[in-house]
């Protein structure tokens, strides 16, 4: 299956941060075994990057990119125009980054791997936690 995840789960799944649900943790599982796809928007990994430079979260970023790069199952999605246009219809999230994760999301048409709480209120996207 393919999903799409924020940048919380994907920071809390690599550093194995017990703050992850069992149901996200067994889907990077998964896409570590192949059996998965994970897309993650670029704007996760700028995020991941600024937590990691402000020190809010002790892990190795280098790793986590090294990780990513290296893995088919792993794709980055770059913030593009047809994204764009999905942001620009999109009224119902106002906060810059979580539009370009749900906008990402539904241009692929996959779930986001999310606790985040508004998010999961959204009709118009599959929510996993």
């Amino acid at each position: 299956m393919n999903f799409l995840t924020d940048t919380h789960a994907l920071l809390w799944w690599f550093t194995e941060s017990p703050r992850i649900s069992s149901k996200a943790s067994e889907i990077f599982e998964k896409c570590e075994k192949g059996e998965n796809v994970i897309f993650i928007p670029s704007i996760v990994i700028a995020e991941s990057l600024s937590i990691f430079d402000k020190k809010r979260i002790s892990f190795n970023f280098k790793n986590l990119f090294k990780k990513i790069h290296s893995s088919e199952n792993f794709v980055l999605v770059a913030l593009d125009y047809p994204i764009l246009q999905k942001m620009v219809a999109l009224k119902e999230v106002p906060e810059l980054h979580d539009k370009i994760i749900v906008s990402t999301a539904k241009y692929l048409r996959v779930p986001i791997i999310t606790k985040h709480r508004t998010l999961q209120n959204l009709p118009s996207v599959k929510i996993i936690w």
